[in-house]
């Protein structure tokens, strides 16, 4: 059901023509395809966004009305109110679905940028995932593909998103024997930790949905993949090849069985960690990292806060409880991208 909305809402969207002054070796860019570009711009961000964050609050109210009337057990218990938020982990959407959904349509290439995302990020959406909000030019997607194009010739900015602060500035840096002019992104994930993303002028890769299992049980994995201009900057200089993230398929609202698997993780082909004190030791080229909370509005989370519920509790810093994902990298992500 939530793929025939996210359809409806991009069949609202209109084309418009979309002139680049700029081409790049992407198949976006060059479009031989000859796909119409459809720009979401300020109003139509804000409106998808607005759907999504409704549709969520669905999600809470079905389940929250089935937890009153029994359904993960006794109201009240620690047994009930995980089954409950189990639920809501397996069945709530993220902004990266509505993205692949986007990613993955082959009637027509979206694009955005920054002065279309700002106000929705900065100041009305809570959990907007992971996105490279600062100095972006444009962001493409559709028949599987995304390109990221940045600009790289603006002084030092500081932008709060959704209470977060993030900074970002250009420099010239050495890749490979290669000269290079990139885009630094000092961000706060959802752990509380900081890390710097750091991206070239143009950066893309592939985007997919494979249906697989694990334990047993039938597993959802979306991946970025052939990724290109995307490095992370800690504890060395590592280059980004695919992300991955994965969700056992869960039926109804039903709080996930035992052995379900939800996470994600990013490959680091040949990983070397510079740490001090310590010479460079090698760690698993594929690393867990945060899973996306559920994309909603600034105002429907601070309402959740308030209104205390017994399985779904709201920090201060409006992140939500014990929302770690669930189990480790399935076997599946482990063979697709070995240790190098």
């Amino acid at each position: 059901m939530k793929w025939v909305v996210f359809a409806a809402m991009m069949a609202l969207l209109p084309a418009f023509p979309c002139a680049a002054a700029e081409t790049f070796d992407c198949p976006l860019h060059q479009n031989a395809m000859g796909a119409p570009v459809i720009h979401l711009g300020a109003a139509q961000v804000d409106s998808i966004g607005t759907m999504l964050s409704h549709r969520n609050l669905q999600v809470i109210d079905e389940i929250d009305k089935a937890y009153r009337q029994g359904k993960y057990g006794p109201v009240g218990t620690k047994s009930a109110n995980d089954a409950a938020l189990s639920a809501f982990i397996y069945h709530s959407n993220t902004a990266f679905d509505f993205v692949t959904t986007m990613a993955l349509q082959e009637d027509a290439i979206y694009v955005t940028s920054d002065v279309d995302l700002a106000e929705a990020f900065k100041s009305k959406f809570r959990n907007p995932g992971f996105y490279p909000v600062v100095s972006l030019e444009s962001a493409m997607t559709g028949f599987g593909h995304y390109c990221l194009t940045f600009r790289l010739d603006q002084p030092p900015v500081d932008i709060v998103v959704a209470g977060e602060r993030m900074r970002g500035w250009s420099e010239d840096t050495d890749i490979d024997g290669r000269k290079v002019k990139v885009l630094n992104i000092d961000m706060k994930t959802f752990s509380a930790d900081r890390v710097h993303v750091v991206y070239e002028r143009h950066s893309q890769g592939e985007i997919k949905v494979i249906e697989t299992e694990a334990k047993g049980l039938p597993l959802r994995v979306t991946l970025m993949e052939k990724i290109t201009g995307n490095y992370v900057r800690k504890w060395g200089f590592h280059k980004i090849d695919s992300v991955g993230m994965w969700k056992t398929v869960v039926p109804g609202i039903d709080p996930a069985p035992a052995g379900a698997l939800c996470g994600s993780a990013i490959y680091f082909p040949k990983l070397q960690l510079e740490m001090r004190l310590l010479p460079d030791v090698g760690f698993d080229d594929l690393r867990k990292y945060d899973y996306a909370e559920p994309f909603l509005t600034m105002d429907a989370v601070k309402e959740l806060q308030a209104k205390k519920l017994d399985w779904l509790q709201v920090k201060k810093n409006l992140r939500f409880r014990n929302w770690e994902g669930e189990g480790d990298i399935p076997q599946f992500m482990r063979d697709r991208y070995p240790d190098k």
